[in-house]
């Protein structure tokens, strides 16, 4: 991926930036402002299955993540340069080109929507009014 975003203050001592990056961060922040819309919808159902449901996304996409951040680190020791060089490698299949950039965001916002998401959820259910 080679087009970047041109920066405005206070964004320019960043010093690449993205498409991919932005997509994340306003997706990041739409999914947080829906769920908080949403909230005393959800509070009233039973959320323990989709918990258990994001808990176990969180736990898949937090290992991939692990895995690219190793597996372009690798590459980078092998290949040297800059990472951002190297974020374009192939792998056992050699259609498919793995771009660490991309993937590694894409896999870290499932991570943490997921795990965000879970959190949210357990919330809710602490603060549900007990019947006796």
């Amino acid at each position: 991926m080679n087009s970047e975003v041109p920066l405005i203050f206070p964004f320019f001592v960043i010093m690449s930036f993205k498409p991919i990056t932005l997509t994340v961060y306003l997706i990041f922040t739409g999914v947080l402002l829906i769920l908080e819309a949403i909230k005393e919808r959800l509070r009233d159902r039973n959320t323990r299955p989709i918990k258990i449901i994001l808990l176990l996304v969180a736990f898949a996409s937090g290992y991939e993540v692990l895995w690219n951040f190793f597996a372009w680190f690798t590459a980078w020791q092998r290949e040297g340069g800059v990472l951002d060089a190297i974020a374009n490698t192939t792998h056992e299949y050699p259609i498919l080109p793995a771009n660490f950039n991309f993937a590694t965001k894409i896999i870290f916002l499932i991570f943490a929507l997921s795990l965000y998401g879970s959190l949210f959820l357990g919330k809710l259910e602490r603060s549900k009014p007990t019947t006796h």
